[in-house]
C-alpha cells in the first residue's frame, strides 16, 4: 500500500513542474532528518492535533516548523532555501486538509545568480549555433521558469508570418496564470531555419535523443558552455542557468520605468483581475519592443547607432523636462486640493504645512516611486521561492 506521502509526491511529480516534486521530495527528507520520525508519522499527529480543542496543542506544528526552520538555517542553508525546504510539510498537510496558515519565514533577495549583461549574451549569441541562438533568443523573450520553457512543443509555436512581435500565450505551471507575452522578430527569423531541422517523431520544440524534451540540466550546461567559450567570467559562488533570463528581463523593465503589473503579465506572474482590462495586448506590446526589441536586442541591429542619436536624444530629453516642469507646476495649483486631501494619509500635518503644493506632489511622487521599488524587489525575491543550481 502506497503512504500518504508518497501518494502527495505523486500528484506533484504528474500534477505540477519536475522542479516543484524535487524541491518537495528534498524538503520532505531534510524535515525526516529533523523531525527522526516519517512524514506519514507527522501526518497522524497532525491529524490528532487539529481534532483537540486546547489552542496549543493545535499549533504544535506551527511551532515544530520555525524549529525546523531555525534547524535548516544552523545546518547552513540559506535563508531562502531554508524557506523553500519547508514547502514541502506545508503543502502535504495542505493536501490533506491540514493546512497551516499563521507560520510565515523571511527571505532575501538573492545575491547568487548571475546576470548577464546584454554585451555579455551578445557575445554568447554570436558564437553560438542555431539551436544554441533560439535558446538564447526565445529565452529571453519569454522570461519563463526552466520547467515552462523546455516543454513547448512545436504546435505551440504561432504562425510565424504574422506581423512581430508575435503575441504567445501560455498558462505557466507553477502559478497555473496566463504568460501573454510575444516572440521577436530575431526569435522569429530563428525559428523558421530551426523548425525545420528537427524530426517529425519528437513533438517537442528542444526535443531529446528520445521521445520528450531536453531536460533542466541540458540547458543550463549549454547556457555554461557558451559563456566559457566567450571568455565570460561568472563570479565565484554565482551561479550562471537558464534563470537569469527572467531576472535580466526583469531588472530591464525596472530599469525602463515599466510598471510591475505589465511585467508581471509578461512573465507569467499572477496579477489582479481589475488590472486585467487596463493592460490590453497594444500596452503589453508596446512594453515588450522597448524591453526586448529595443534594450535587449541580441543583433544590435537599428537604423542608427547610438554614438548618431546621441545629440536628437539629449535635445528631446531637455525638451521633455522642461514640458514636464510646467505640467507639474500646472498640476500642482489647478488640483492643489486633490492633493492636499490625497496628502492626508501620505504625510503628517507637519510634513504637509512644510511643503508647498508642487513640492508635495513630487514628495508623493517619490512615495510611489519608492512603492514600485518595492514591488520589483518582491518580484525579484518571489523568483528565487526554489532552487535554481541546477
Amino acid at each position: 500500500m502506497i503512504s500518504e506521502t508518497q501518494e502527495f509526491l505523486d500528484y506533484y511529480l504528474k500534477a505540477r513542474s519536475k522542479q516543484t516534486h524535487k524541491s518537495y521530495k528534498r524538503g520532505l527528507a531534510l524535515f525526516e532528518e529533523y523531525y527522526k520520525k516519517s512524514c506519514d508519522e507527522a501526518l497522524k499527529q497532525r491529524r490528532l492535533d487539529v481534532q483537540n480543542k486546547d489552542r496549543y496543542t493545535q499549533k504544535r506544528f506551527t511551532r515544530e516548523l520555525e524549529k525546523f526552520h531555525k534547524w535548516l538555517l544552523d545546518q547552513n542553508y540559506s535563508i531562502n532555501t531554508s524557506r523553500t525546504m519547508t514547502l514541502g510539510i506545508l503543502q502535504l498537510f495542505r493536501y490533506y486538509g491540514m493546512p497551516i496558515s499563521d507560520v510565515a519565514f523571511k527571505t532575501t533577495i538573492t545575491t547568487k545568480t548571475f546576470i548577464p549583461s546584454i554585451e555579455q549574451l551578445r557575445k554568447m549569441f554570436q558564437i553560438a549555433d542555431l539551436r544554441e541562438k533560439v535558446i538564447l533568443s526565445l529565452g529571453l523573450d519569454l522570461a519563463w521558469r526552466i520547467g515552462d520553457f523546455v516543454s513547448i512543443k512545436k504546435e505551440d509555436i504561432p504562425d510565424l508570418e504574422e506581423k512581430t512581435p508575435i503575441p504567445f500565450e501560455r498558462i505557466t505551471e507553477k502559478e497555473s496564470v496566463i504568460s501573454s507575452t510575444f516572440i521577436s522578430n530575431e526569435s522569429v527569423q530563428l525559428l523558421k531555419t530551426y523548425i525545420p531541422t528537427l524530426k517529425t517523431h519528437n513533438p517537442y520544440l528542444f526535443p531529446s535523443n528520445g521521445k520528450t524534451h531536453l531536460k533542466d540540466e541540458a540547458i543550463n550546461r549549454t547556457l555554461k558552455k557558451l559563456a566559457i567559450e566567450a571568455n565570460i567570467k561568472i563570479p565565484k559562488k554565482k551561479r550562471f542557468t537558464f534563470h537569469s533570463f527572467r531576472k535580466r528581463f526583469l531588472s530591464t523593465c525596472y530599469n525602463n520605468n515599466v510598471e510591475s503589473e505589465i511585467s508581471k503579465l509578461l512573465v507569467g506572474k499572477a496579477i489582479d483581475k481589475s488590472m486585467e482590462t487596463y493592460l490590453g495586448d497594444v500596452k503589453l506590446r508596446n512594453v515588450f519592443v522597448q524591453v526586448r526589441q529595443e534594450a535587449l536586442s541580441l543583433t544590435n541591429t537599428k537604423a542608427k547607432s547610438e554614438i548618431e542619436m546621441k545629440d536628437v536624444e539629449i535635445a528631446k530629453l531637455r525638451k521633455e523636462i522642461e514640458m514636464l516642469k510646467y505640467a507639474m507646476k500646472g498640476m500642482a495649483e489647478t488640483f492643489k486640493d486633490s492633493i492636499e486631501e490625497k496628502a492626508k494619509g501620505m504625510f503628517t500635518e507637519p510634513e504637509r504645512e512644510q511643503l508647498e503644493p508642487l513640492k508635495l506632489l513630487q514628495a508623493m511622487g517619490k512615495l510611489e516611486t519608492e512603492k514600485e521599488k518595492r514591488e520589483y524587489d518582491k518580484l525579484q525575491a518571489e523568483t528565487n521561492s526554489f532552487n535554481h543550481e541546477t
